[in-house]
C-alpha cells in the first residue's frame, strides 16, 4: 500500500461531457447579419450617387456632424441613467 491513504486530487473546470449553454449572439451582431439592412444600404448608396440632390442631402447631413456626437452621448447617457435606474430598484 502507497505511504498515502488519499488519492490525488484534481481540480477540474468543466466535468467530461457537460453540456454548457450556448451563449447568444450580441443585438448587434443579428442586426449586422440582416440581409435587408445590407440591401438598403446598397440601395441608399445607389441613389446617392445616381441622383445629385440626395447627394447634397448627404453632404449637408456629414457636415453637420457635431449634431450627430451630442444627439449620441445624449442616448448614451439616457440609457446609462436607465440602466442604473433599474439597477437600483433591482436591489
Amino acid at each position: 500500500m502507497s505511504p498515502k491513504n488519499e488519492p490525488d486530487w484534481e481540480v477540474v473546470d468543466e466535468l467530461p461531457g457537460e453540456n454548457k449553454p450556448q451563449a447568444k449572439p450580441g443585438r448587434l451582431l443579428a442586426v449586422l447579419k440582416s440581409k435587408t439592412l445590407w440591401i438598403g444600404l446598397l440601395a441608399g448608396a445607389a441613389l446617392v450617387i445616381l441622383v445629385p440632390v440626395f447627394r447634397v442631402m448627404a453632404q449637408n447631413l456629414l457636415r453637420a456632424w457635431w449634431i450627430w456626437v451630442g444627439l449620441a452621448i445624449y442616448f448614451t447617457w439616457r440609457r446609462m441613467k436607465k440602466n442604473a435606474t433599474a439597477a437600483h430598484r433591482r436591489r
